[in-house]
């Protein structure tokens, strides 16, 4: 009953944007929202038996069919991300509940990601292109900084979206609430001095609603709505949502981003001198010479939406260290975006303005000429993946379940030394020919000629450990964190172990008997 409403949340939104953009004709809009969500359906679980046997990762090369799905109209590219967004969060809400079904499950989920990943980024590719081109900043303003961090959540965070025109209408609100601040103040209304306007958003911003700024960069500390809401942002954000507040209240002021700082500078047009702001107590400067660069006293340092948004993807890597799941990985696609690795399909983009429409553009309804534009941009990523070579096939071996082998695939296990906790994703009956080369027999009782099995550890590392080292979890709980990197052979965790999926099955057939001995077990001893 639960997955049955879950199903249904989306249709109020969806209802919403067919009344929008498709001239009243909503019920033959709405049939056919519902046959493509059953497609995408059908299409995901066919995935894995496809996908599973390749050595190689799923790619941008393997989801053609999405993509000419996601094209058929001006909605279909929207309802296709929407669909698959629902899906993951259907799935997450099962797997809290320690239950899961196809088209559910961790592995369908993994899939979604890959397709949302894709679809995702050539959309956003092109919006920031359209905006960032010559030809484009003729017609339109320059990309200012809280679009640009918008811009960056929603490449980390493919699986949510995240509306530009929510973060818009937070930030008119709070300039309201500055503007209400400043007539209370002050006892008028209408225009006020820079000065004062500097003074009413600190104010506002650090005394009355108390953020606090963090060097952190998660998906909390960029998101501009959560960061009010929680009192709390990364140090760059908080600065863009300053300066944007700022603006809407008739000052304008450039955000100037550097690798190691930045600040808010503010030209006075009555006394021709720039001032540095100083955010947190309201406060004006002059502009002094910036220690880190070795420009002129008199040079002008000017607002870069790209140099924002590689200091962004800096700050958001460092804060990741080494982790490993689907927002590090988006980010780190954003390299090629950003110019960093080459040959980058994305600079066709930026070498192409010719391309770019003079509209603004919008997923929700993508207009005729805007999907070829999206289109070329994945040509040319399967194309820089040499897409014409077929992937190599892992070769099925079907590992019968040995008396000497005591612990299961999926089964959590424990390190008897190190006392890290690891899933286990597969076992040779004995160290297989490749490993004694890399790793050392020394201490160990039975050496090379026992178990060893394939874990992935905590830490996100994989590792190959011999089975007198390993010991068996009585009580595990969920690995939340290492699920993105198990799901291509796992449904659910169950509340013992996590549970194969089909393929994995194939390749581990006796699995489930072994798993059953454990639980039995231990519900003996409780």
């Amino acid at each position: 009953m639960r997955i049955t409403m879950l199903k249904f949340l989306s249709l109020p939104d969806i209802y919403e944007v067919i009344k929008e953009y498709n001239d009243g004709h909503w019920l033959y809009e709405l049939k056919g929202f519902m046959k493509l969500r059953q497609t995408i359906y059908r299409e995901l679980i066919e995935m894995s038996p496809k996908y599973y046997w390749k050595i190689e990762e799923f790619s941008i090369n393997d989801m053609d069919y999405f993509f000419t799905i996601a094209s058929e109209h001006e909605r279909s590219y929207y309802y296709t991300n929407y669909i698959l967004q629902e899906l993951i969060t259907i799935g997450d809400n099962n797997l809290t509940e320690l239950h899961s079904s196809k088209p559910f499950t961790l592995t369908e989920m993994h899939y979604a990601k890959c397709v949302l990943r894709y679809l995702k980024h050539c959309y956003l590719a092109v919006k920031w292109s359209k905006n960032n081109t010559e030809k484009y900043a003729q017609i339109n303003s320059v990309i200012p900084p809280e679009k640009v961090v918008n811009f960056f959540l929603q490449w980390l965070d493919t699986v949510n979206f995240h509306h530009l025109e929510d973060d818009l209408v937070k930030l008119q609100e709070i300039a309201e609430e500055v503007n209400q601040y400043l007539s209370d103040q002050l006892k008028t209304s209408g225009s006020y001095t820079a000065e004062q306007i500097f003074s009413g958003v600190s104010h506002i911003f650090f005394r009355v609603r108390g953020i606090t700024m963090t060097p952190i960069a998660s998906l909390d500390t960029l998101d501009i709505k959560k960061v009010w809401d929680n009192r709390l942002g990364n140090q760059i954000v908080v600065f863009v949502m300053y300066q944007a507040v700022a603006s809407r209240l008739g000052v304008q002021a450039d955000l100037v981003v550097f690798p190691n700082h930045l600040f808010i500078e503010w030209l006075c047009l009555e006394e021709n001198i720039e001032y540095t702001v100083h955010i947190e107590i309201g406060e004006i400067e002059a502009h002094r010479v910036c220690p880190y660069t070795h420009r002129r006293v008199d040079s002008h340092y000017k607002y870069c939406p790209d140099y924002l948004l590689q200091c962004l993807h800096l700050t958001f890597m460092s804060s990741s260290g080494a982790e490993r799941d689907w927002h590090v990985s988006n980010a780190t696609d954003l390299l090629g975006f950003l110019g960093k690795n080459y040959p980058s399909p994305y600079l066709y983009l930026f070498q192409n303005s010719n391309l770019i429409v003079d509209s603004e553009i919008n997923m929700k309804n993508l207009k005729r000429e805007e999907l070829p534009i999206i289109f070329s941009l994945f040509h040319l990523h399967a194309m820089g993946l040499n897409a014409v070579a077929k992937k190599p096939l892992k070769v099925l071996e079907q590992k019968r379940h040995h008396s000497s082998v005591l612990y299961a695939v999926g089964m959590i296990c424990c390190h008897k030394y190190h006392e890290y906790q690891c899933i286990v994703r597969g076992w040779d009956r004995v160290c297989s020919v490749h490993w004694p080369y890399c790793i050392s027999n020394q201490n160990l009782i039975y050496g090379f000629d026992q178990p060893y099995y394939r874990v992935i550890a905590t830490d996100q590392s994989e590792r190959y450990i011999p089975q007198e080292h390993l010991l068996p979890v009585p009580n595990p709980t969920r690995m939340k964190h290492l699920e993105d990197l198990v799901a291509q052979g796992f449904t659910h965790f169950d509340g013992f172990c996590y549970v194969l999926n089909d393929e994995k099955r194939l390749e581990y057939p006796d699995e489930n008997l072994i798993v059953q001995v454990y639980k039995q077990r231990y519900q003996k001893m409780d």
